[in-house]
């Protein structure tokens, strides 16, 4: 077999990712080229170094940047990373840390405070303290429940009694639009002559 064939072919040998044929096949070119083999621990001994390099992490905040000026796309962010930059950094830092030994200390104060009313507390959260509380309130709720349906009806009682006034008063009036104005006549008699100048008397009055 040709040596640039088998050339091809070390670095998938070294990695063990060739078929087996051609895994067989390498292995018996190895034993009979020095050159090939002396090749293959060189790509073996270069695996090896960068194995051993350690990886840098490059910061999520410039490959955002990165991203967003060349494709105007921020980096999809993994369920860890998320969990990371929002809950895990904020939590470690000093801030956090003050205002959590400060809320630590108003609860131990609060719960100093409050230490002789437990008995009270644990009383009232009984189930049947709870049980009875419920049912009053839900008592209360029925009893507003029967006061907003009574004064539904008042209303609903006075708007229909306001509505049937109101047609009432608009029928009357349309009735009395209706009706004609019927003009009064004087009763028909004896048509009585028509007066005249009076006529003068035709002796002339000589004195006496």
């Amino acid at each position: 077999m040709e040596c640039a064939h088998i050339e091809e072919r070390l670095s998938g040998y070294v990695e063990r990712s060739l078929p087996h044929q051609e895994m067989v096949e390498v292995a018996e070119h190895l034993q009979e080229c020095p050159g090939c083999l002396n090749l293959m621990e060189e790509i073996r001994s270069i695996l090896v170094t960068c194995q051993a390099f350690p990886s840098l992490e490059v910061d999520t905040a410039l490959i955002d940047r990165i991203l967003i000026r060349t494709s105007g796309k921020p980096r999809t962010r993994t369920l860890r990373e998320r969990i990371r930059t929002y809950f895990l950094q904020p939590i470690l830092t000093p801030r956090f840390a003050a205002g959590a030994g400060l809320v630590l200390l108003f609860v131990a104060l609060a719960i100093d405070l409050m230490a002789p009313r437990i008995g009270g507390i644990a009383a009232v959260l009984s189930p049947g303290e709870m049980l009875r509380q419920m049912d009053r309130g839900v008592q209360k709720i029925y009893s507003e429940g029967l006061k907003l349906n009574d004064t539904k009806n008042d209303w609903q009682a006075r708007f229909t009694f306001y509505k049937n006034d109101v047609f009432r008063r608009l029928g009357f009036m349309i009735e009395q639009l209706d009706v004609p104005v019927e003009t009064q006549k004087k009763p028909a008699g004896p048509k009585q002559p028509e007066k005249g100048p009076k006529q003068k008397s035709s002796v002339s009055l000589f004195p006496a």
